[in-house]
């Protein structure tokens, strides 16, 4: 898991997880910051949660927004006795040797990201947006994010479903989802490990409430919207 930083410059960062084996994207969200430690490591429970379990192993880079998600991924396999378990079960790397999730980015590059990046270029260089002012980049995120996000699960559910090849690379052919969910089909061990709810609860404590990037613009901007009854765009009207 890594982050995706070219959508960064005009105020949307991404976040992203691949399950090594299957190559499922576990999650994939734009968030405000993808250098806080509390909203990569809320993804990452939120994931555990959905799943009930937690990766017998996480790899991440050594980007200092991993370090929480790294200490709850210890604290989850603290009871097992396994060779990942415990300390051993987060491992630091170079961004350059997360290969499947740094693959998988120019992936999205060519088939989504290029066109928000060439429209907010637009934008700038026709000066209907200034990036360098505040109140104009929380307008953009106002309007874009949902967006983005919708967007962006739009691919999640593409890549995850569809069938990979085999290759010369060694690559398992297969559905993702099958993949992952159904690894007995080609004889091979699900690396999940089953996290008790309770377990879960107690690190979501844990976490600070305040990245939800609900700042005080945000917030207008929502009072704004429900007082005058305004509809959200969705992806459809944004493209027609």
């Amino acid at each position: 898991m890594t982050c995706y930083d070219k959508l960064k410059p005009f105020g949307f960062p991404i976040h992203g997880a691949i399950d090594g084996y299957s190559r499922k994207i576990m999650w994939l969200e734009v968030a405000r910051s993808n250098n806080n430690p509390e909203v990569v490591a809320a993804m990452y429970l939120d994931c555990v949660k959905g799943i009930a379990g937690c990766p017998m192993l996480l790899r991440t880079d050594c980007g200092s927004e991993n370090g929480t998600m790294a200490a709850m991924q210890a604290c989850f396999r603290q009871f097992q006795d396994d060779q990942f378990a415990r300390d051993n079960s987060h491992k630091y790397g170079t961004s350059p040797a997360n290969q499947r999730i740094e693959c998988w980015w120019s992936f999205l590059r060519r088939g989504r990201t290029s066109w928000w990046i060439d429209l907010f270029k637009r934008m700038a260089s026709d000066d209907e947006v200034d990036f360098g002012s505040e109140l104009q980049r929380e307008c953009l995120w106002f309007c874009y994010h949902k967006l983005i996000q919708e967007d962006l699960d739009h691919v999640k559910e593409h890549w995850n479903t569809h069938r990979i090849r085999a290759s010369r690379h060694g690559t398992v052919p297969g559905i993702p989802d099958v993949l992952y969910f159904l690894p007995q089909q080609l004889e091979r061990n699900d690396c999940k490990v089953p996290i008790d709810k309770g377990h879960i609860a107690e690190m979501e404590n844990q976490l600070d409430d305040k990245w939800d990037g609900l700042n005080v613009y945000q917030e207008y901007f929502h009072y704004i919207m429900d007082n005058e009854n305004l509809p959200f765009p969705n992806t459809d009207d944004a493209f027609s």
